[in-house]
């Protein structure tokens, strides 16, 4: 693997500059990087559906998840027959749920993606500016898998060791593929397999430990590449790692957000996909995330999936 130094606490600062998408798409745009898919990316990418094989990448929603709040009404009468019904309410944002993350979800000194102010424009009620309805057709692309814990001995991402732009490479090259413009990549970083080691190693370590203090994932520094590499969205398991570890930054790569107007489909279930693309011996797919509906929101949960 090529010798990757981190960048300097300047080199960081500068990427809101170097790197943001801010008027590429005009001044009004509020559909950042979903720009990217053209008509054209679409019907390619639908023609990679050849024998109809559909795999999701969504996590499991229990009635054990603590974000989740959900009851079974069961049975309901309707004169002699007998209904189910359910009750869900949910804080799908954080380390659980797998959801879209809208482009009013986070703000960088004050402003959203494309210049508009944070305090303007979402308050309760619902967002004024890049909110989720702008995305409620949802994605449909080209995606690609970056099996990034494959090159790990471990086979996992740890803490302190984040995966940088190098291993995207690798990990692209390993599937014999190339990261195209328009192109939604599902990273994974093995979170399944990093919260059965930790829970192994100690019976202090939940199975949810991934989300309980320092995390690991993404370094800050894939920014750059997925800047470059013009990237749809980012479905990944893992997200960016945290604490970010440079001075006044708090998010990680969810600073491409209003950096990019990057569409980010957070706390994914590759496992599946990996299984899939080895016995279909290729890592590109048809892409397809739907959000649900809802008007003025910072994000959804979503069901992405990948179709062979």
């Amino acid at each position: 693997m090529p010798e990757w130094k981190p960048p300097t606490q300047a080199e960081v600062e500068g990427y809101f500059k170097r790197l943001n998408n801010w008027g590429r798409w005009g001044s009004d745009d509020q559909r950042g990087t979903l720009n990217l898919i053209t008509p054209e990316k679409r019907a390619a990418a639908v023609a990679l559906a050849r024998r109809g094989r559909v795999v999701s990448l969504s996590r499991d929603l229990t009635a054990q998840q603590p974000t989740l709040d959900y009851h079974m009404l069961c049975p309901v009468r309707r004169g002699n027959s007998k209904a189910a019904v359910d009750y869900v309410g949910m804080v799908f944002h954080g380390l659980g749920v797998t959801h879209m993350d809208a482009l009013c979800h986070v703000e960088f000194q004050g402003q959203l993606y494309n210049g508009r102010s944070f305090d303007d424009n979402v308050r309760f009620g619902g967002a004024q500016w890049g909110a989720l309805d702008v995305w409620f057709d949802g994605v449909v692309t080209r995606g690609v898998l970056l099996d990034v814990a494959a090159g790990r001995a471990e086979g996992y991402i740890d803490i302190s060791k984040p995966v940088t732009p190098p291993e995207l490479d690798a990990a692209a090259a390993r599937a014999g593929i190339k990261v195209e413009s328009g192109d939604v990549v599902v990273i994974r970083s093995g979170r399944e397999t990093y919260e059965a080691a930790k829970t192994s190693l100690t019976s202090s370590i939940s199975p949810g430990s991934f989300a309980v203090g320092a995390r690991p994932g993404l370094h800050i520094s894939c920014l750059e590449w997925l800047r470059e590499h013009d990237v749809a969205a980012v479905t990944w398991d893992m997200l960016d790692e945290y604490p970010v570890g440079y001075h006044g930054i708090d998010f990680g790569v969810h600073l491409g957000i209003p950096f990019l107007g990057l569409c980010l489909i957070d706390n994914a279930f590759p496992e599946r996909l990996v299984a899939a693309c080895a016995e279909e011996k290729r890592y590109e797919f048809l892409f397809v995330a739907m959000p649900l509906r809802i008007a003025g929101s910072t994000g959804s949960p979503c069901q992405p999936v990948a179709i062979f």
